[in-house]
């Protein structure tokens, strides 16, 4: 191993202590009925599965399907997700009730009979894809965090890659990203299978790369009918590098739309990963729209939110950042339309370079927007 992996590793794992809290533990626990909110998420997952109905913390598996039903604690905080271990509190902490494993039939089913029962819908889903260093109850968690929080009116879908779930296992995690393209694909044609008409892609981290990469290997093989049915892709804080994004984007265009880059030039997680390639910035971190100018992409930085304990993770943590997109239709709008008029709907500074339009978000401003 270099020294400079070391070194990595190294200020990684002080990061993970800095903010060490126990992980999400996703085995099935009791709580009372009635106690919270119980969010329904479907999951994807190429993580191997066990002979005792759970998943393996590292093994790489084919793609498999489940529905697990988690638990949000009544004394939930917007942008948090609180765990406590293998024994949580249903009163404070997040939990699993139950899983469902599925066959890819019963896992189309389920989606159909969810969106019948739901249709304000609208016959939409967001498929979360988490990052590095990341458990299955970590994502799984976090998908019905985001659900929750930001009021999301879709059907929420977690792709679950295995990650080891360690902060010194960052070289495994980068392989398990290439392994895990595969599962994706199979995820989001599954959904379309199942009379999805929109599937919107969000990706956090390294997952945006393995989101590139499904991308990427879709439109090289002909694309399908699955790739229609893609309405949008959002990448958070996203660990790329620049030059390897534009090649990715070659290979796809045109890229679906919406596309939009959630970046922060405070991102000290983005900034090590740099430091590790040998390069000055990752895509979740770059310091000027020109670095994307010739794509159609909308860069929108959030480095301003700073009421978050872990900046890498400021669009789905910052309380003032959840409540400016809570249900999501000024966010919408102001995406599908064009930059001028997107001036008058984000508030931020508007800045277009050829193809690419930037929106440095003001925080002060953006509860201001929202009545607060």
């Amino acid at each position: 191993m270099s020294l400079r992996l070391i070194r990595f590793g190294c200020l990684v794992a002080v990061v993970a202590l800095a903010s060490c809290t126990p992980r999400a533990d996703v085995a099935p626990k009791a709580a009372p009925e009635g106690l919270g909110t119980v969010v329904p998420v479907l999951v994807g997952t190429s993580r191997s599965r066990e002979e005792n109905g759970l998943y393996d913390p590292i093994a790489r598996g084919s793609t498999s399907f489940a529905r697990f039903d988690v638990n949000i604690p009544p004394a939930h905080q917007q942008g948090l997700v609180e765990v406590g271990g293998s024994i949580p509190d249903p009163e404070k902490h997040f939990l699993t009730r139950t899983i469902q494993p599925m066959t890819a039939g019963t896992f189309r089913a389920e989606v159909s009979r969810q969106m019948a029962r739901n249709p304000q819908y609208g016959n939409e889903a967001f498929v979360f894809v988490h990052g590095f260093n990341n458990t299955m109850g970590d994502g799984v968690f976090r998908t019905a965090q985001m659900y929750s929080d930001m009021g999301l009116n879709a059907l929420p879908v977690h792709y679950s890659w295995p990650s080891s779930g360690k902060p010194l296992g960052y070289p495994y995690d980068r392989d398990s990203a290439l392994y895990a393209r595969r599962g994706l694909q199979d995820l989001i044609e599954e959904l379309s299978a199942a009379g999805v008409r929109n599937i919107m892609l969000v990706a956090h981290s390294m997952g945006s790369h393995i989101a590139m990469e499904t991308l990427r290997q879709m439109s090289l093989s002909g694309r399908g009918a699955a790739w229609n049915r893609i309405g949008g892709v959002a990448l958070m804080a996203p660990d790329i590098d620049v030059s390897v994004f534009h090649s990715q984007v070659a290979d796809i265009r045109p890229l679906p739309q919406p596309f939009v880059i959630f970046s922060s030039s405070r991102d000290g997680a983005l900034r090590l990963s740099a430091r590790l390639t040998g390069e000055k910035a990752r895509l979740g971190n770059i310091t000027s729209v020109s670095e994307v100018s010739d794509l159609n992409v909308t860069v929108i930085d959030v480095s301003e939110f700073r009421d978050t304990p872990n900046v890498h993770m400021t669009v789905f943590s910052s309380p003032t950042f959840i409540k400016f997109v809570e249900g999501g239709e000024m966010m919408d709008r102001a995406l599908r339309t064009g930059a001028t008029v997107r001036a008058g709907l984000l508030p931020g500074t508007i800045l277009t370079v050829q193809n690419a339009t930037e929106v440095v978000l003001d925080p002060v401003a953006a509860l201001a927007s929202v009545g607060q």
